[in-house]
């Protein structure tokens, strides 16, 4: 009689192999979590060096207006993002503290120049204004500089994009600890 191939099915629930079915350590899942998560990230999304930087239109700063709003030769009115600096006073209204001293940096920086707009949304704001970032033709980025050197406040109000976010919080910190500008101030002047 031919000899049969070792069917354990057959075999009493005894006789049978044991195969382990016991569950992954909470420490193994999640590393098995990262992997996964890891390899996605890489098939999904390109790594950032590997994206062209982006096409930033070259304008020329035509009048600064106050320490966060300029007018370009285009004719466009640009407000910038992410900063609120005080108020230059126009229309009968007091100028706020340290306006001139804003707008004064902000006009020392760029106009008459060169510089190149991040614009992230069509959108324009309530007074009909481009909402932008402004880039000096090196890629500095004249919103968190206005911040650095404490001429502005953070205003996340239109939202900050994720690449920059980081940078603008350290930007207005930075002059906060070091009473820069209008961090230099009494708070009853600010």
């Amino acid at each position: 009689m031919p000899s049969r191939p070792n069917d354990s099915s057959r075999l009493s629930p005894t006789l049978r192999p044991r195969v382990s079915m016991r569950s992954a350590s909470p420490a193994t899942a999640a590393i098995l979590i990262f992997v996964l998560l890891a390899m996605l990230r890489m098939l999904v999304f390109r790594p950032e060096s590997s994206i062209a930087p982006p096409v930033r239109p070259v304008v020329v700063v035509r009048y600064v207006i106050d320490g966060d709003t300029l007018d370009l030769d285009d004719g466009r009115r640009v407000r910038l993002l992410g900063i609120d600096a005080p108020e230059a006073g126009f229309k009968n209204k007091i100028a706020e503290p340290w306006s001139e001293e804003s707008t004064g940096w902000l006009r020392d920086q760029v106009e008459g120049r060169n510089v190149q707009l991040r614009i992230d949304s069509t959108e324009k704001d309530r007074y009909g204004r481009t909402l932008a970032w402004i880039f000096e033709p090196g890629g500095t980025l004249i919103n968190q500089e206005s911040l650095r050197q404490g001429h502005a406040k953070l205003l996340p109000d239109f939202g900050l994009p994720d690449d920059l976010e980081p940078a603008l919080r350290e930007a207005e910190s930075e002059a906060r600890i070091q009473k820069r500008g209008l961090w230099g101030i009494s708070r009853q002047n600010r």
